[in-house]
């Protein structure tokens, strides 16, 4: 099943920025919950430490704070990993075509199942 979009390299500067605060706003509630291991199967490791060191320096802040140092400190590896993305499809203002939550909801459900 491929959605039609963009993707995230053929949107505009301002569609890009949306784009990026969405799934930053998205990253951080994964992250408070421990729910990475989809991220993590699709793009660099190191990326994702480096995003979680900030993340885990600054946990006693509330979610809206943490996304913004989040952001002001790791947009570089964000931006990497919207890039290497590439099957995620977005509208002509960023927003993806299927919310972040949606696509990751029928991501889980592709996981194996733990014993």
């Amino acid at each position: 099943m491929t959605t039609s979009g963009l993707s995230y390299s053929e949107l505009s500067e301002d569609a890009k920025q949306n784009a990026l605060n969405s799934f930053i706003d998205f990253y951080v509630s994964q992250y408070s919950k421990g729910s990475l291991e989809i991220l993590g199967s699709r793009v660099s490791n190191e990326l994702i430490a480096t995003i979680n060191q900030v993340l885990r320096d600054n946990q006693f802040m509330d979610h809206h704070e943490l996304t913004e140092v989040s952001t002001r400190l790791s947009k570089p590896a964000y931006q990497e990993i919207l890039a290497d993305l590439t099957d995620v499809k977005y509208r002509e203002d960023g927003e993806p075509v299927v919310d972040w939550m949606t696509a990751w909801s029928e991501k889980e459900e592709q996981l194996p199942e733990e014993d």
